[in-house]
């Protein structure tokens, strides 16, 4: 259809130019069909003086005006002069249009291409001359051209100047032309953005790409554009060079921390990629984030606006402490400030990964009191408090119930009413005098092979968590409970290690200098809060990975751990100074002076030619204690321990013989255990309470449970002397065989 028209205005008589309205879709063929009916073709670029200037329009009227003289053939066609008006606007159109449209051409024939122009026709139309033999539209003119002009500072690779843009138009270039030029296009019909950042020229480099322009500054998005041009326009190929493109959360703080271009550009590549991320508390955390400067900070505090109660929480705080695992101690003591605008809610959102949360969770619960999550939050510290079932034959009752509470007063860091009446009791009774000493145990032990690990001031009270550590390594433990000599300090007590004729032997004094010694960093006059607890647990955790890498070494077949004497929190708790008048000065914190006569001191215990306070009072005379106190008398300062280690056969396993069992009221329960392998010493711990068994085969023991007088499920431990061999869930019924029998009604 388009060639006929054309024909039919070559061969007519019509003396002026030819409008030929097109469409971006048929512009192609058009060229094609112009070109097999013998006619030329004039760009209009070539009337453009330079690269960035527009066409002399003028210099074309002269160019048609001579055709019929100078133009070989007298038949051309105008290509890219639609374009150009559209770009110039509506008044300059119409006017050059107006123009062409009465110009007398004489014998030649000039066929104008114009796309872009659609809308001006009903003007021309105006003009009864201007009828279907000047002008014809092919597809209604439709046209979708637009235009996006980059500026050069940004740094797109565009087509550059107003000539080139032309160019590419007289080939039939539709859809978006990116460019960047001088030239004004304020009132151009067709559509025109301007891109003058890097921003903007990433997002229309990288179509895909829907990051707010708050996430980088405007170097950084230039930087990224610079290596976007570079990378064919492919983000993933930018990301994959900088090594982004697999385990993102991996890593997380050598990439994220620090202000280079390689730390914000990771933070780009998460946020392009949020949806593809397994860390669903990193999705929660970019997804609030759309500040690079703000992104480590919120990845670290983001979970103190999520309550513990909430359904996402527990997910979270797991992949939260993922994230925060190699933060330096300087980020998370922020964290811990800023976790304490909420009290209540501040110790669910602490972990024991550092020092300063450890002391924070500490400090918390000496505040605020226990609470059920601690196992998930600082598990050694749970651990510690769990109840300790001493299961040595002498006095085990006494310091299952003595420690448990003591233990209970140092983290509260609140002294009971009751427990003091019992330490006077005690300080008069003395039953320690009943334990055998630390030398007679380690006379029974075999020493061949043997390495002895002093570790200072270690006391009883640390037994539950030793005994949690071992089990997790899987070593066998034997403890043996002792006591020191008196008074309580190391001058009296270190023959044991400097007599030693075993193995190896190695002194520790980190626990000591916590508990007495400014070297530990603590001091009760600056910070009264319990918060040295925190570092005493680490040691001894790191005590028993010694342990454990010495014995799996096989450099030693036992790891003989033993301590000189333990250490009070509570007696530096009581701020008691005994207002006896002596001629000596006390020592060790006032807690013991030399022997003098006459005294009347029935709390005191006169040994070694010292006077050594078994209650919580102090003589004057001597500087208080930093944290805690040796040197007296109290049990947590004389009953140690002696722990011996050694790899465990750990094959042993034990099964109830009946799934449930009969409580009576009176009489209690009995379970029958059986063990695959030969064991000795078994007890059941139930409720922090020892139960022997008796051995009624070779693989069959019996247990009376007198206190089990209720229907219900009761986990219990089973041991093997000291060595925890399983867990077992004990069920109970009454006598008609229901567990909810009547016979609870009467308790």
């Amino acid at each position: 259809m388009i060639i006929d028209l054309v024909k039919n205005y070559l061969t007519s008589t019509v003396k002026t130019p030819y409008f030929l309205f097109i469409s971006d879709e048929q512009y192609s063929s058009a060229i094609e069909e112009l070109r097999l009916c013998g006619l030329n073709f004039v760009p209009m670029s070539d009337f453009c003086s330079s690269s960035d200037k527009i066409p002399d329009v003028d210099g074309l009227f002269s160019y048609i005006e001579a055709a019929d003289v100078n133009v070989k053939g007298k038949k051309f066609v105008v290509t890219g002069l639609g374009e150009f008006l559209a770009l110039r606007g509506v008044d300059e159109a119409k006017r050059t249009l107006s123009r062409l449209k009465d110009l007398n051409i004489g014998g030649a024939k000039v066929v104008l291409l114009l796309r872009g122009l659609y809308s001006l026709i009903a003007g021309l139309e105006t003009d009864p001359r201007f009828d279907s033999r000047r002008f014809s539209v092919v597809d209604r003119g439709e046209c979708d051209l637009s235009f996006t002009l980059v500026a050069p500072s940004v740094g797109l690779s565009v087509l550059t100047g107003f000539k080139a843009i032309l160019s590419k138009l007289e080939e039939g270039r539709c859809g978006r032309i990116i460019a960047n030029t001088e030239i004004n296009f304020d009132k151009a019909i067709l559509s025109v953005d301007q891109i003058n950042n890097a921003y903007d020229g990433l997002r229309l480099g990288a179509m895909e790409f829907a990051l707010a322009r708050s996430c980088g500054t405007d170097s950084q998005w230039a930087e990224l554009l610079i290596e976007l041009n570079q990378s064919s326009g492919s983000l993933d190929a930018v990301f994959e060079k900088h090594g982004f493109d697999r385990n993102l959360e991996s890593n997380f703080y050598s990439r994220a921390a620090g202000e280079n271009y390689d730390n914000w550009l990771y933070f780009i590549c998460l946020k392009s990629k949020i949806d593809i991320l397994r860390n669903g508390y990193l999705r929660f955390v970019l997804d609030k984030t759309n500040r690079f400067e703000e992104f480590v900070s919120n990845v670290l505090n983001a979970i103190i606006e999520i309550p513990h109660t909430d359904k996402r929480f527990t997910v979270f705080y797991k992949e939260r402490k993922e994230l925060v695992e190699k933060f330096p101690e300087s980020d998370i003591a922020d964290f811990v400030v800023n976790s304490r605008q909420v009290v209540a809610e501040s110790i669910y959102k602490l972990t024991d990964r550092t020092k300063t949360e450890r002391e924070e969770i500490v400090a918390w619960l000496s505040n605020n009191g226990l609470i059920p999550e601690l196992e998930n939050i600082y598990p050694v510290l749970a651990a510690y408090m769990k109840k300790y079932a001493f299961k040595c034959p002498e006095l085990a009752d006494l310091l299952t119930d003595y420690f448990d509470a003591y233990k209970r007063q140092k983290l509260s860091n609140q002294l009971e009413p009751e427990f003091l009446e019992k330490v006077d009791e005690l300080a008069i009774s003395r039953p320690f005098s009943g334990l055998p000493t630390r030398e007679m145990i380690m006379d029974s032990i075999d020493k061949n092979e043997t390495y002895l690990y002093w570790l200072d001031a270690l006391g009883v009270e640390y037994l539950g968590l030793i005994e949690a550590l071992v089990q997790k390594k899987g070593l066998a433990v034997h403890i043996s409970i002792a006591r020191a000599e008196l008074p309580t300090i190391t001058s009296i007590n270190r023959g044991f290690f400097d007599s030693w004729k075993g193995g190896k032997k190695e002194k520790n004094a980190e626990l000591d200098d916590t508990k007495h010694h400014d070297v530990g960093g603590y001091n009760f006059t600056d910070n009264e809060l319990p918060i040295h607890l925190a570092r005493e647990l680490d040691i001894i955790t790191a005590m028993i990975d010694k342990a454990a890498t010495e014995l799996a070494l096989r450099h030693c077949k036992r790891f003989l751990i033993v301590s000189d004497h333990g250490a009070s929190r509570l007696a530096v708790l009581r701020r008691k100074e005994e207002k006896y008048d002596t001629d000596t000065s006390g020592e060790h914190s006032g807690r013991c002076c030399k022997l003098f006569h006459p005294n009347d001191l029935p709390f005191a215990a006169d040994e070694n030619g010292y006077l050594v306070l078994a209650d919580y009072g102090r003589f004057k005379g001597s500087r208080a204690a930093n944290v805690e106190v040796h040197g007296g008398a109290s049990l947590e300062e004389v009953v140690i321990p002696v722990i011996e280690l050694s790899l465990k056969n750990s094959n042993v396993t034990v099964k109830l013989v009946d799934e449930t069992v009969t409580a009576d009221f009176r009489a209690g329960a009995e379970i029958k255990l059986f063990f695959n392998s030969p064991v000795q010493k078994i007890s059941v711990v139930l409720d922090g309470k020892p139960y022997q068994a008796v051995q009624t085969g070779d693989n069959h023991y019996f247990v009376k449970l007198p206190d089990t007088k209720r229907a219900g499920e009761y986990p219990a431990d089973v041991y093997a002397g000291d060595n925890l061999i399983g867990k077992i869930l004990i069920k109970t019924q009454g006598k008609s065989g229901k567990v909810n029998d009547a016979f609870d009604d009467l308790f």
